[in-house]
């Protein structure tokens, strides 16, 4: 049995997506998966299962769907995964000084476009690099009034994702054992 984080996209952000945490570890205990834990209330969750990361993706998107009415896409990692994408880190020095406002955005599957097409949204000094099943975001003015949200972020690249601070991706490794 492996450990996963599950990372629920649009959850509890917004105003949108509210999903009770306690409400998601006993959907999850239902669903069978071991010691279900979140992690803060932004759709961040801990599983111990046999399936493979596609399997628990599709059994947590679909207990989202009949336990809470809403559907929304789940991204597993694994401890390797995340650890490879902080080994991985093209901005140590951003990440270090600002975590809050240093955004992992985990992809599901391969961006089909460039990311020159993101440039022209980087109206803040935001800075975009790929990475491993991700892109690392700089917004050295916060996330909230820029220009490059996930909705361009996805239009323009073709693939769906969902984001998380640095300080969120250390701490999904911690719990994980990493």
């Amino acid at each position: 049995m492996r450990r996963y984080a599950a990372l629920m996209r649009a959850v509890n952000v917004g105003g949108q997506g509210a999903l009770p945490m306690a409400q998601v570890r006993a959907m999850l205990a239902e669903l069978g998966f071991d010691d279900p834990q979140t992690l803060l209330a932004s759709g961040n969750a801990l599983v111990g299962s046999t399936l493979t990361p596609a399997e628990i993706e599709r059994a947590f998107e679909a207990g989202i769907e009949n336990t809470f009415a809403f559907k929304t896409d789940v991204l597993v990692r694994d401890v390797d995964q995340l650890k490879a994408v902080m080994a991985q880190n093209p901005f140590p020095d951003f990440a270090r000084e600002r975590p809050s406002t240093f955004i992992v955005y985990f992809l599901r599957g391969e961006a089909d476009g460039d990311l020159a097409d993101l440039r022209p949204f980087c109206v803040f000094g935001e800075a975009v690099a790929m990475g491993p099943g991700c892109l690392y975001l700089c917004y050295p003015e916060g996330s909230g009034t820029s220009k490059l949200s996930g909705a361009v972020i996805e239009r323009k690249l073709k693939v769906r994702g969902t984001g998380r601070n640095w300080n969120t991706v250390g701490k999904l490794v911690a719990k994980l054992g990493g």
